[in-house]
């Protein structure tokens, strides 16, 4: 019966490919069954695999249904979130709607909900059993008695070390898979947080941050992973999809010529601003350990248009504007920003940030609130009590302006108040621009590099490929749906070593893609110069084609195409994609 079963799910994949014949009713009933299937866990523990495997064909082949059958299938998906041979396809799935904007676009508060649920509980699943494990090894390593005269181990080289038996290489890779589906879990966290709405993330903040901290591993302090999970959080909390997709992935110091720079750090933020010697613009460089932003500003304009801004909030009409912080030079203009910050920490210290802030909240203490400073504790890397947690789940987040009108330029946590105030960092300290300069060149987002081919007709070896610089209007067309021209000369992010100095080695243009987390180059073979009398040419582009992972290949030579057509070490994926009547 679990076989017959089992068959039967492989069998209805087969159907969605005949949608034109099916109708409405059938496709929702098809996508139903499948979303039954998936609590199969101990009957048939294949056909749960199967079934997610087919929602994710369902998700391209029968949209419409998906769409309308997705809320009573994610139902199912928090029910079997600890079976542990279904852990990789369940996250990999919730994963993959994420990539489909048009599954999720009419998802209310407990649709997302579900989702956050579904990766939270398996964190929480993940350290429970790297918990077990760990008690379980240490009790055995305390009872193994001592043998002092234990013979020397046959299996031990020269370098006095015992080769992995194959349990314990058995073992190694489950660690290693345990680890990867860790990582999916946040990263699932991450792409539906950034899509929502602020509204919505107001509203999902106080779910999150307690199921992360209910997971914690650590008994004593924040795990990593949970910190940079909360500093994301903390950091887009107002930021819409489109801002986040508008930010560099890596952050660009501008030219600004001779500048003053000084950095201020505030829990895992660091800020920096790059002010002109002679001139009016600065660049504020907002760095934490989620990510990074930039902005240019007119300094002196920027701050009047926030005394401005304070004072209508006050609702007293300025009387005159603060000196610019120019006005004498940029070492004062500095200098009166860290005697500020001096002032808001003894402020901070008396806990009377609100008197700082008029129209704002009062901070005092409610009954169903946990301690105003518990965001502060949490950056600090310190655990809240479950005790806390159970009696009052609500986090006191507090926004609004900064307590002091300097605060609002070196602030970590934009808008976000009952932090502690950042101190300054020494200046032309070269440890702390090193190390700026390494957070720099790392990308903020996963960057990936794949190679697109073009295979004429009749065409086989490889360097017949590498030489075309031309494609049929199907190739094109199919250009057109991976990605966004991008003009290598413009670029300052990431590039996959393609040449973005202007000189063009690699050709003027080159496709790119991203969504909130993710960035890809494609290394395009005919969008790459390639002469039959320049093989310097041929060379540089078989090195950036055969050093990706990935190959895309359109083949139109009329023939199968063969895996080491184009030889490389690295090459360990292709797509063989083959046009049928041109299209």
């Amino acid at each position: 019966k679990n076989r017959t079963a089992t068959y039967t799910y492989g069998l209805q994949v087969s159907c969605m490919h005949y949608k034109g014949w099916i109708k409405r009713d059938q496709q929702d009933l098809l996508i139903s069954t499948l979303g039954d299937g998936l609590m199969m866990t101990s009957g048939a523990p294949e056909a749960p695999q199967i079934c997610l495997h087919a929602l994710g064909v369902a998700m391209l082949e029968l949209h419409g249904a998906m769409v309308r059958m997705l809320p009573s299938i994610l139902q199912n998906l928090v029910r079997i979130y600890s079976a542990a041979q279904l852990s990789v396809h369940l996250l990999e799935f919730v994963s993959s709607i994420s990539r489909n904007q048009g599954l999720y676009t009419n998802f209310r508060k407990g649709d997302y909900q579900v989702l956050f649920a579904v990766a939270i509980n398996y964190i929480r699943f993940h350290n429970n059993q790297r918990r077990r494990e760990t008690s379980l090894s240490t009790n055995t390593a305390g009872a193994r008695p001592a043998d002092v005269g234990e013979k020397s181990d046959p299996r031990r080289q020269s370098t006095g070390a015992i080769p992995a038996s194959p349990s314990e290489k058995q073992l190694l890779n489950d660690v290693a898979l345990s680890q990867y589906v860790l990582v999916m879990a946040y990263q699932v966290i991450d792409v539906y947080f950034l899509s929502l709405t602020p509204a919505l993330k107001a509203e999902m903040f106080d779910s999150i941050i307690v199921g992360l901290l209910q997971s914690n591993y650590s008994r004593s302090n924040l795990d990593e992973v949970n910190e940079v999970c909360l500093d994301m959080v903390l950091q887009n909390h107002s930021r819409s999809s489109e801002d986040i997709l508008g930010l560099s992935d890596v952050t660009v110091q501008e030219d600004f010529g001779p500048v003053v720079e000084r950095h201020w750090i505030q829990h895992n933020g660091i800020v920096t601003i790059r002010a002109q010697k002679e001139g009016l613009m600065a660049q504020i460089i907002e760095r934490s350990c989620s990510g990074a932003t930039s902005r240019i500003v007119d300094l002196p304009a920027e701050v009047s248009r926030k005394y401005v801004e304070r004072a209508e909030r006050t609702e007293r009409p300025p009387t005159s504007l603060p000196a610019s912080p120019l006005s004498d030079s940029p070492v004062s203009a500095f200098g009166s920003l860290s005697q500020s910050a001096s002032r808001g920490r003894s402020i901070g210290r008396n806990r009377r940030l609100h008197s700082m802030a008029p129209g704002l909240p009062s901070l005092h203490h409610e009954p169903d609130m946990l301690p105003h400073d518990s965001i502060a504790r949490l950056l600090r890397g310190e655990l809240l009590s479950q005790s806390d947690l159970s009696r009052a789940p609500r986090f006191p987040m507090r926004f609004g302006a900064a307590p002091c009108l300097a605060l609002e330029f070196i602030n970590a946590y934009q808008g976000l108040q009952n932090l502690d105030v950042p101190v300054m960092l020494p200046p032309n300290f070269e440890a702390v621009a090193r190390s700026l300069r390494i957070f720099d060149n790392t990308a903020m987002v996963d960057t990936h590099k794949v190679s697109v081919a073009y295979v004429g007709p009749g065409q086989t070896t490889e360097r017949e490929i590498l030489l075309n610089q031309q494609g049929s209007p199907a190739y094109w067309n199919f250009l057109r749906g991976m990605g966004h021209i991008r003009r290598l000369g413009q670029m300052k992010d990431f590039s996959a070593g393609l040449d973005t100095s202007g000189q063009d080695s690699d050709g003027r243009y080159t496709l790119g893609w991203r969504d909130l987390i993710a960035k890809l180059i494609f290394h395009v073979g005919t969008l790459m110069p390639a002469r039959e009398d320049k093989q310097e040419q041929i060379v540089r582009k078989k090195a950036h084609m055969g050093n990706d992972f990935v190959h895309i290949v359109f083949n139109e030579s009329g023939r199968d195409y063969e895996f080491d057509t184009i030889p490389s070490q690295f090459n360990f994926v292709q797509i063989i994609v083959t046009p049928v009547d041109g299209q």
